[in-house]
């Protein structure tokens, strides 16, 4: 299965499930190709009954992925899981997911990079690179961090934090294989124009 280029990382604090699963197709057919159902404080009876609807919504070749919970993802028939740098090893998320699903895991580290591309993981997700709202407090990791991290690895790296469209083509030259985006996208005026205007930077159509 290919890695997508332009993961929305799901947050009901920015964007509510419901308003979610509404725009849900548009932002697809827009440009969305990996949907990240995350919300690390909610029951996993409410990740479940998010993941099942975006699970009838999500038009392949984009593919659903549950942060963290392999129960979850195996339910709902999720494409896969996001696991995070302290959670399940990517390699025991393959035994219980089987082939033909993706793995991926976030790192923040050239060290915790290389040790879960070694022992599986389809592909990586690493930040912040850029100061985020999201993780407030903490410092950006920068384009430079980003880069080593690609260096380090034979497997796609996907970046996040603080990635705007504008931002797009320096981390696409540092490397990235893709973006993976939260409040541009679901805290935009509109968030299917911004979508358009990631994929068109992913795309290299035009300027932004």
């Amino acid at each position: 299965m290919r890695v997508p280029q332009l993961h929305l990382v799901t947050d009901p604090d920015v964007c509510p499930f419901d308003r979610l699963l509404a725009l849900l197709p548009d932002l697809v057919a827009a440009g969305v190709d990996a949907v990240h159902v995350r919300a690390p404080d909610r029951a996993a009876g409410e990740l479940l009954a998010v993941a099942q609807v975006a699970r009838r919504l999500i038009v392949p070749p984009a593919v659903l992925l549950v942060n963290d919970r392999v129960d979850v993802a195996l339910l709902s028939e999720a494409d896969g899981v996001q696991l995070p740098e302290r959670g399940l090893p990517p390699e025991g998320a393959r035994r219980l997911l089987g082939r033909g699903r993706l793995v991926g895991c976030s790192v923040h580290s050239v060290t915790a990079a290389e040790r879960a591309a070694q022992v599986g993981a389809d592909f990586l997700l690493f930040g912040n690179v850029y100061e985020t709202a999201s993780k407030p407090g903490r410092a950006a990791a920068g384009l430079a961090a980003l880069q080593a991290v690609v260096r380090a690895v034979s497997c796609p790296v996907v970046a996040i934090g603080g990635i705007t469209p504008e931002r797009v083509p320096a981390v696409l030259a540092a490397g990235a294989h893709g973006v993976a985006v939260i409040r541009a996208i679901l805290a935009a005026t509109d968030p299917v124009a911004t979508v358009q205007a990631f994929r068109a930077a992913l795309d290299g159509v035009g300027e932004v």
